[in-house]
């Protein structure tokens, strides 16, 4: 539906106009809006976070503590704490030959090595 005469057509053109000038409005009217809301964030320390709802993320997570070595592979190397799920080298066997502040002397050492591996050692 096309409007010919020219009252219309100036009309049509000073909506056009109204229009723009409103969104240019609107826009000054957000961007002074986003400027305070960002002001009161500073103000009162509200992050983006707590802004939104969502919990703040970890900066980073909490390092493990660290175990104390209490048992030794002689063999292998490997450590164990004593804690958690005991390594297979350590099974079924007298932990107190695995000691790792226990000096290994060649006499500990066969006899671990015998432990492991049976008399063939």
């Amino acid at each position: 539906m096309a409007y010919t005469t020219p009252e219309i057509t100036k009309l049509l053109a000073k909506q056009d106009e109204l229009n723009k000038q409103l969104a240019e409005a609107k826009e000054r009217e957000t961007r002074l809006v986003l400027i305070e809301i960002v002001q009161k964030m500073r103000e009162y320390g509200i992050n983006l976070q707590e802004l939104l709802g969502s919990k703040p993320k970890a900066q980073e997570p909490e390092p493990e503590p660290v175990r104390e070595v209490k048992y030794r592979d002689p063999v292998g190397g490997g450590t164990w704490s004593g804690r958690g799920r005991a390594p297979n080298w350590i099974v079924g066997k007298n932990r107190d030959d695995f000691l790792a502040d226990r000096r290994v002397t060649t006499t500990s050492k066969a006899a671990v090595q015998a432990a492991l591996f049976g008399d063939d050692a």
